[in-house]
This record gives C-alpha cells, sequence and structure tokens, in this order.
C-alpha cells in the first residue's frame, strides 16, 4: 500500500514532517501553473490518481 510521503508530489512541512502538501503542476490552454492541497505523510494513496512514486 503506498503512502503520501512516497509520491514525488509530497512536500513536507518543515518541522512537522507527518504533515505536508501534494503539489500538482495543472496546464490550461492559456497557461501552467501549481495546485497545492494539504496532505497527511501517512495518509492511503492507493486510491490517488496522480500518485508518482518517488
Amino acid at each position: 500500500m503506498p503512502f503520501c510521503k512516497e509520491c514525488k508530489k509530497f512536500f513536507p512541512i518543515k518541522g512537522d514532517p507527518s504533515n505536508g502538501d501534494c503539489v500538482e503542476r495543472v496546464v490550461d490552454p492559456r497557461q501552467a501553473f501549481y495546485k497545492a492541497k494539504p496532505a497527511v505523510a501517512e495518509k492511503d494513496a492507493s486510491s490517488c490518481s496522480s500518485f508518482e512514486k518517488k
């Protein structure tokens, strides 16, 4: 079972590695930007469509 902390897109918060952000690059016809959402390092990522192994 993969965890969020094993994903390329997970960035831990300094001082608290059990929490972090899941950061994805989004490209639309006009621009590219980054979308971030809070994530817990020990969360099960098996159902995540954007999971990429480090």
